[in-house]
């Protein structure tokens, strides 16, 4: 039991890093969070770089997950696994719309090609993402749907 809830915790801490800065632009925040898997350093606020819709879906999947279980995320979408050795970073220039951006960020994680689709969304204390897309590759996701949510073309 003592193991399962130490790899939640550990688990957690890597798929929701967190820091205490408001940040100004969208690349600043993609920046600061990929900055953390080159340093193997993880502050314990593990949502604050998350919009609060992002937050209200992580909140319903700990709330309808059994205690003790993991829930429905089981690896950090930002690195798109549970283990990591980044190379070749890229964080594509974000397009900004009004109070929206996306960008997309290429690596190789393990010697496995990636391409995530990150959006991201002005709040009062600055950008926080929003949804995580894995948009190549054999296995192609979105958090948000991880998380439970309804894409509104199906509802």
């Amino acid at each position: 039991m003592r193991i399962v809830i130490a790899a939640l915790g550990l688990l957690l801490a890597l798929a929701a890093p967190a820091f205490a800065a408001n940040y100004t632009t969208p690349r600043e925040l993609l920046e600061s969070i990929y900055q953390s898997y080159a340093t193997d350093t993880f502050p314990q606020d593990s949502e604050e770089i998350y919009s609060s819709h992002l937050k209200g879906l992580f909140a319903a999947d700990r709330e309808r997950t059994p205690e003790g279980e993991i829930g429905a995320l089981d690896f950090d979408p930002f690195v798109n696994g549970q283990d990591y050795d980044l190379a070749d970073l890229v964080i594509d220039e974000p397009v900004v719309s009004g109070e929206t951006a996306t960008s997309t960020v290429r690596f190789v994680n393990l010697g496995e090609k990636n391409v995530l689709d990150i959006s991201m969304v002005r709040e009062a204390d600055g950008w926080k993402i929003d949804n995580v897309e894995s948009v190549e590759g054999e296995v192609q996701w979105k958090l948000t749907e991880i998380l439970g949510e309804i894409p509104a073309v199906a509802q």
